[in-house]
């Protein structure tokens, strides 16, 4: 395996080796450009039009070589563990084969980084095969005696003067030894974020496109992400290796360096291999949206069964991404019953992940079996469900709160609510319903959630009406109603009765009216203020008093099970005990008229 590190595939043999012959050697104390290394970097950088950057420590001992493209080169940190207030004790030389000698954005900002203790630029000018010159950036302090971005920069100086950098060795010292004693520990920095989009259909715009990535800036965010830069390709398929293209993957590494970001965010699916090469191309972790919600899901579980969903959303979004070596990685052992290849790792990981997914598996069927026997006993008590649907962060919490008067946790956050929360409510009537805060909906909501979340989701299909809740100030207002309802068809609560909510109507940009399409009826709110609170109670109740028919009965005594029945199935709205029975005024259930019927009294 090649000592080199970076962009080596089509470079040739010797070449390689050339490089390699200089790893290890250390030179004279005090020179800090050795002649014999430039004229190595020189030599590669004219042969193949790519940066070249060679790290040494202060004993002037090269520690390593790295290669990279005409624009760019990954930098090594050779460095050991040190302070975050001391610099690296590596000083990295690199060349530029636009024959540039001075420091690029990029530079200054892996100076800064890595804290190396000068970053020295050769520029070399690969049609004359000259150097042009060369410059060095260190590091400089504060006022509070921590590393500022503002560098000091040394040069450029012409190849013949070069030994007059050589007094930057007592510079670094001076540096470290202006370190303060105190230590403060940043490591809970939010993870600075670049984030990529690509458009493969011809009909979504640019602005739709944007759209989606705002909402991918917001997961990233509630993540705990830092979002610092954008990008959105359009493309006419994803690229097979790379998801978008070569020339976007480097520049994107490029950025990466120059804005010191450690994580980069797509905002759709990506396969194992394309993750990898992404890495390998980038220089940092990859992730996809998948990945991301899941992340947020994990952090947001509270109850038992929310934790055994989202575990089991992962283990399906990881088994297929396992990736190993193959019988490289077996275990070859010695004696009876240990010989041949034995386990591979890759087997070991499948092996253990399948047998997770199972366990889980198992844990919510047995939750599954819990939430149909409330369901059932609802059932019997006759008691109507209906169920806050939505997209997430729409306010369906806030909303349960306002109607219910109860306090369940709603927050201004994507997915605030995993955990589905049950309360009563009662109509200006004096009926009685449960009420179901069910967990958000989001474009690309990745399946194996869809699949975890089943028992969870259930609460809404067998729901006897939807309140769809839809922020109205939202830009792409029509686009999350139409996800709602498209997820909702995809777990069987499509062609269930709703209601749609506008919230948030006291927004500047709030819509106020819209076609209700296949809602029953569209109400304005706003639950924070209470604004349309009490007409959709209004309309939740009409809805179920639409199946109903109010009686006036007389109940003899001799039917004594008349009277828990009535308040059982349906609402009793008075009772007077006269001389040949109890005058009962009730509201039924038309399903369960026609066993009392009997009992009517002409008004």
């Amino acid at each position: 395996m090649s000592q080199i590190m970076g962009n080596i595939g089509d470079v040739r043999k010797s070449l390689i080796e050339y490089m390699e012959s200089f790893i290890g050697n250390v030179y004279e104390p005090g020179t800090y450009i050795p002649d014999e290394l430039s004229g190595m970097m020189k030599r590669v950088t004219v042969e193949l039009s790519r940066e070249v950057a060679v790290c040494l420590d202060r004993r002037n001992r090269v520690v390593a070589i790295s290669l990279g493209d005409s624009r760019s080169v990954s930098l090594p940190d050779a460095g050991g563990k040190r302070s975050p207030l001391r610099l690296s004790g590596i000083r990295l030389l690199h060349t530029h084969p636009n024959g540039s000698p001075r420091p690029s954005e990029v530079d200054i900002n892996s100076l800064y980084t890595v804290r190396y203790d000068s970053m020295v630029v050769i520029g070399v000018n690969c049609d004359k095969q000259t150097v042009t010159g060369i410059s060095a950036a260190m590091l400089t302090r504060d006022e509070r005696g921590e590393f500022s971005k503002k560098a000091l920069l040394y040069g450029p100086v012409l190849p013949s003067q070069k030994k007059a950098l050589d007094m930057l060795y007592a510079e670094a010292e001076a540096i470290d030894k202006a370190a303060p004693d105190r230590f403060e520990d940043n490591s809970e920095d939010a993870a600075r974020a670049i984030l990529v989009g690509v458009i493969t259909d011809g009909k979504i715009s640019s602005d739709d496109a944007k759209t989606e990535l705002r909402e991918l800036c917001e997961l990233a965010t509630t993540a705990g992400a830092e979002p610092v830069a954008f990008h959105i390709q359009r493309r006419p398929s994803p690229d097979s290796r790379l998801y978008i293209g070569k020339g976007l993957a480097s520049d994107i590494a490029l950025e990466r360096q120059a804005l010191d970001a450690s994580l980069v965010i797509f905002d759709d699916e990506l396969s194992p291999s394309q993750i990898r090469n992404l890495e390998e191309t980038i220089g940092t972790r990859v992730i996809d949206r998948t990945a991301l919600i899941l992340d947020i899901f994990a952090a947001r579980a509270k109850s038992r069964e929310g934790a055994l969903q989202v575990e089991l959303a992962q283990q399906r979004y990881r088994l297929p991404r396992l990736s190993g070596m193959g019988t490289a990685l077996s275990r070859l052992g010695g004696g009876i019953g240990t010989r041949g290849p034995g386990e591979t790792k890759l087997q070991t990981d499948r092996r253990h992940i399948l047998r997770r997914i199972h366990y889980l598996e198992e844990e919510l069927a047995e939750v599954a079996k819990r939430r149909d026997m409330m369901r059932s006993d609802r059932a019997k008590r006759n008691m109507p469900v209906v169920a806050l649907v939505g997209y997430t962060n729409a306010g369906k919490s806030t909303m349960m709160n306002a109607l219910c008067d109860s306090d369940v946790f709603a927050e201004n956050m994507l997915f605030a609510t995993l955990d589905p929360s049950v309360r009563g409510m009662t109509d200006p009537d004096g009926r009685e319903y449960l009420m179901v805060d069910t967990v958000g909906f989001i474009r690309k909501l990745p399946h194996t959630l869809i699949e975890a979340f089943k028992s969870t989701l259930e609460e809404a299909a067998e729901a006897d009406l939807l309140l769809h809740i839809a922020e109205s100030d939202a830009p792409d207002l029509e686009d999350k109603i139409n996800t709602v309802n498209e997820i909702l068809g995809e777990i069987g609560a499509g062609d269930k009765p709703k209601i749609l909510v506008l919230n948030k109507t006291d927004k500047p940009n709030a819509v106020k009216d819209m076609p209700r399409g296949e809602a029953l009826s569209v109400i304005c709110t706003d639950a924070v203020n209470g604004t349309g609170v009490e007409l959709l109670r209004e309309a939740v109740a009409t809805f179920f008093s639409g199946n109903e028919r109010e009686l006036q009965l007389l109940i003899p005594y001799t039917e004594g099970w008349a009277l828990p029945y009535l308040h059982k199935n349906g609402v009793v709205l008075s009772e007077e005990y006269g001389g040949e029975g109890t005058t009962v005024q009730c509201r039924l259930p038309v399903e369960y008229v026609a066993k009392v019927e009997r009992f009517a009294v002409e008004e």
